[in-house]
């Protein structure tokens, strides 16, 4: 919340003492107003919408929101097989962004190069029932496992790209270049009707946690509970990320 803050009394600050540096009546004339839709979140399940708003030839200030689209994944990933069926499978993210941006050049429309700050809240979910063979057994005995996995990331970045209006009200956003860092929290549990696929499950995941450095490790904690959960969970965990894509929208 204190980052978030920060953020926007940063971002205020500077576009007001834009707005009264620049001659304001040069931004009259001209869009200040941009609408845009992101189609590279369509990958992550995310209808991904984004407002701008210009205060000065050099400044404007940006609102990003994603929508959760839940789908399936495991037949688009060939995750099923004759061991696995894959079934109530869904995957979705959500997110809110913020950003100031600054243009180079002295221009009253939000067209041209700039660099944007950022800060962006995302939520993952996925959900999905496995129904798995057993192949210690012959004939084949099958069992159902159950997977929840939710996760929810705080990233602060910084991107840089161009944007150009064409006949002066149809908005292209190209963001070819976009560095970001920040914590993830994420909680997933694990049920099954076979104990035995719940040891494994459980003695895998702590087999793959080994294998980090200790300053993840250390955020990463797993429980069995009973003989037929694994509950997995971390906080602030930190990772970076790269951001980059195309939005097209509407200038007025």
């Amino acid at each position: 919340t204190r980052a978030l803050f920060l953020f926007f009394a940063f971002c205020s600050i500077y576009a007001w003492g834009q707005d009264v540096s620049e001659n304001s009546d040069a931004i009259v004339a001209g869009p200040k107003n941009a609408i845009k839709f992101l189609p590279v979140n369509l990958a992550l399940n995310n209808l991904s919408f984004e407002y701008e708003r210009k205060f000065s030839p050099k400044s404007s200030f940006i609102f990003g929101l994603g929508i959760a689209k839940p789908k399936p994944f495991a037949d688009k990933f060939g995750m099923n097989d004759i061991d696995n069926k894959i079934t109530n499978d869904e995957f979705s993210t959500m997110s809110v962004r913020a950003a100031y941006r600054h243009y180079a050049g002295n221009k009253p429309r939000p067209y041209g190069f700039y660099f944007s700050p950022y800060l962006k809240y995302q939520k993952i979910k996925v959900t999905a029932d496995n129904y798995r063979r057993n192949q210690d057994f012959t004939p084949a005995v099958y069992y159902n496992e159950n997977y929840d996995v939710n996760g929810t990331t705080l990233n602060l970045g910084i991107q840089w790209g161009v944007q150009f209006l064409i006949a002066k009200i149809v908005c292209v956003d190209f963001y070819f270049l976009g560095i970001e860092a920040g914590l993830a929290n994420i909680t997933a549990t694990v049920k099954s009707n076979d104990a035995k696929s719940i040891d494994v499950i459980y003695n895998g995941v702590n087999d793959n946690l080994d294998q980090l450095p200790s300053f993840l490790r250390d955020k990463i904690k797993t429980e069995k509970i009973g003989t037929n959960q694994v509950d997995v969970s971390g906080s602030s965990i930190p990772y970076p990320w790269l951001r980059s894509g195309i939005s097209i929208g509407i200038a007025f």
